[in-house]
C-alpha cells in the first residue's frame, strides 16, 4: 500500500501506539466509562489511523488486536480469533472463488459486454446500469454476495474502457464505489435486505406490539434508496470524479465485436454460470427454500458449496479438467479476509468492552431535547459508528435503548429506532465498514482515502435523507 497522507510515515507509524498508551497509562477521561471501554476505545483510535494512513500493510493493522487485547487481559486469544473465522469471512472465500472461475473461463466478460450493450456507452450511463442491477439484487440477497457477483462485472468494463484509451483512474473509482455503496442502498428498500432491517421489525414487534409489515416497508424503504442512489450517482459521476468530462465512444460495434469473438458458450463457462445461476438462486430464496425443506440454509453454507463445486465438476469428462484447481486460488484476496477478520474482532472488543453501550447510553440521557435535532443525531452518530463496527451490532446495541427516549418525548418508539437502523446500512467511509466496501477494496484499484473522501459526501446526504424521510414518510406509511 502508498502512503495516503504527505505526513512522514515515522510520524503517523508511532501516533498510533502513541494514542493508545496515552489511554493506557491514564484514567478514562469520562468519569463513569470504564477502563475496558477507554482501552478499547484507544486501540480502535490507533487502528483507525493506521488504516487511514497505512504506515503499514492493511492487514497487519486488522491483526493488531490478536496482540494487543490479550496482552493486555481484555479478552483471551480465542475468543480475539474466533472472528477471523466468522462465517461471512468464509462467505468471502466462497464468493471470492465464484469470481475468479467468471474470470478464469471468461464468463464476466460476457455478461460485461451484454449489460453494456444494454445500458450505453457514456460513463455516467454505465456507472447508472450497474448501479441498478446491484441495488435490485441486494434487495432480496445478502449484499455482500452481490457485490461479489457484480465486482468482475465492474473490472471488465474498467478493462474495456482502458483498452480503447478513454478510461482513467477516476472512471475506475467511481464503478467499484458505485457497486460498493449500491449493494449497500439496496438493502434499505425491503425487511430482508439487510440485517438491521430484520432486528428493527423484530425489536418493534417484541416491545411495542407495532408491526412492520413487508409492503409497507417497501413503501418507506424504496424511495429512500432510490433517493439515496440519485444521490450517490450524481456525486460520483457530475461531482466528484466529474466524469461527464471523459470523452464518450460509441463503442457498441466493439462491444458486439468482442461478443462475437467470444463465440458460443464452452462447457465450463455453461458450468460456471449453472454454478453462479445456483448460488444466486438459493440466496434469493433461501427463506422460502428452508421453509419447505425444514433444512436451515445458510448464505456461507451456499457460498462454501457453490465454491466446492467448482473444484469437482469436470469441465471435460475426457481430460478430467475442472473448473477451478487450488493453483487458481492463488488469486484470492488473503489479505481482505484478514481486514475483514479484524474489523470484526475491533467490533466485538466495543461490544464486550462496553464501549456501544455507553455511547448509545450518552444519547439515551438526552431525551429531553427536539425530536428533529434527535434524529438527526442518532441518525449521525450511528453513520458514523458504524464506520468501525458491525452494523448489525451496532443496531443490536442501540435499538433498545432509543425506543424507550422515543416515548419519553410523547412519540412512537419506530421514530428513533427506524432511523438508527436504517443509518447503521449507510457507512460508505471505510473499507471494513461493511463486506460490499470491503470487496471492492480487494480489487487493489483503490486506497483507503479514496474511500474516505467520496464517502464522507454520501455520510451527510444519508443523515438528511434518513431525516426527511423518518418525518415525512414513516409517521404517515406506518400511521405511528
Amino acid at each position: 500500500m502508498h502512503m495516503q497522507f504527505k505526513l512522514p510515515f515515522y510520524i503517523t507509524l508511532l501516533l498510533g501506539p502513541l494514542l493508545f498508551l496515552l489511554t493506557l497509562v491514564s484514567e478514562p477521561v469520562f468519569s463513569d466509562m470504564s477502563v475496558n471501554a477507554w482501552l478499547i476505545t484507544g486501540l480502535t483510535c490507533w487502528m483507525a489511523l493506521w488504516w487511514i494512513t497505512e504506515p503499514v500493510p492493511i492487514p497487519v493493522t486488522a491483526m493488531l488486536p490478536i496482540v494487543i487485547v490479550p496482552l493486555i487481559s481484555l479478552d483471551t486469544i480465542g475468543n480475539v480469533t474466533a472472528p477471523y473465522a466468522h462465517p461471512l469471512i468464509f462467505l468471502f472465500l466462497g464468493g471470492f472463488m465464484l469470481s475468479i472461475a467468471m474470470e478464469r473461463w471468461n464468463l464476466h466478460k460476457r455478461i460485461a459486454l451484454l449489460t453494456m450493450l444494454l445500458v450505453g456507452t457514456k460513463p455516467s450511463q454505465q456507472i447508472a446500469g450497474i448501479m441498478l442491477v446491484t441495488a435490485f439484487l441486494s434487495m432480496w440477497m445478502s449484499n455482500t454476495a452481490t457485490a461479489v457477483m457484480m465486482l468482475p462485472i465492474g473490472l471488465s468494463v474498467i478493462a474495456m474502457q482502458q483498452e480503447q484509451g478513454v478510461s482513467n483512474d477516476n472512471f475506475a473509482k467511481a464503478i467499484l464505489l458505485s457497486i460498493a455503496y449500491a449493494a449497500s442502498i439496496g438493502g434499505i428498500a425491503t425487511l430482508i435486505g439487510t440485517p438491521p432491517n430484520a432486528l428493527l421489525a423484530a425489536y418493534l414487534e417484541r416491545s411495542y406490539q407495532l408491526q412492520l409489515s413487508f409492503s409497507d416497508w417497501m413503501l418507506f424503504g424504496v424511495p429512500l434508496a432510490v433517493s439515496l442512489l440519485l444521490v450517490c450517482w450524481f456525486w460520483l459521476t457530475q461531482v466528484h470524479f466529474r466524469l461527464d468530462k471523459m470523452p464518450s465512444v460509441d463503442s457498441r460495434a466493439l462491444y458486439r465485436q468482442k461478443l462475437s469473438a467470444l463465440g458460443v458458450m464452452h462447457n465450463a463457462e455453461k458450468l460456471v454460470l449453472i454454478v453462479f445461476s445456483l448460488a444466486a438462486f438459493f440466496w434469493v430464496f433461501r427463506g422460502p427454500l428452508s421453509n419447505i425443506s425444514g433444512i436451515k440454509l445458510d448464505d456461507t453454507l451456499i457460498a462454501i458449496f457453490a465454491a466446492s463445486l467448482l473444484f469437482i465438476l469436470p469441465v471435460s469428462l475426457k481430460t478430467g479438467q475442472r473448473i477451478l484447481n487450488w493453483e487458481d486460488c492463488q488469486k484470492l484476496p488473503w489479505g481482505v479476509l484478514l481486514l475483514f477478520g479484524g474489523g470484526l474482532t475491533l467490533a466485538t472488543q466495543i461490544d464486550n468492552s462496553g464501549l456501544s453501550a455507553y455511547i448509545a447510553t450518552q444519547i439515551g440521557q438526552l431525551g429531553s431535547i427536539n425530536l428533529v435535532l434527535l434524529i438527526v443525531l442518532v441518525t449521525t452518530v450511528i453513520i458514523f459508528l458504524t464506520e468501525i463496527t458491525s452494523n448489525t451490532a451496532t443496531a443490536a446495541a442501540f435499538l433498545p435503548l432509543l425506543g424507550p427516549v422515543a416515548v419519553s418525548l410523547d412519540t412512537s418508539a419506530a421514530m428513533l429506532v427506524i432511523p438508527a437502523a436504517v443509518a447503521a446500512s449507510c457507512a460508505f467511509m471505510m473499507p471494513v465498514a461493511t463486506p460490499p466496501n470491503a470487496i471492492v477494496f480487494a480489487s487493489g484499484k483503490l486506497k483507503i482515502i479514496d474511500m474516505v473522501k467520496a464517502g464522507l459526501a454520501l455520510n451527510l446526504a444519508a443523515i438528511v435523507l434518513i431525516t426527511l424521510a423518518v418525518l415525512f414518510l414513516a409517521r404517515y406509511i406506518f400511521d405511528f
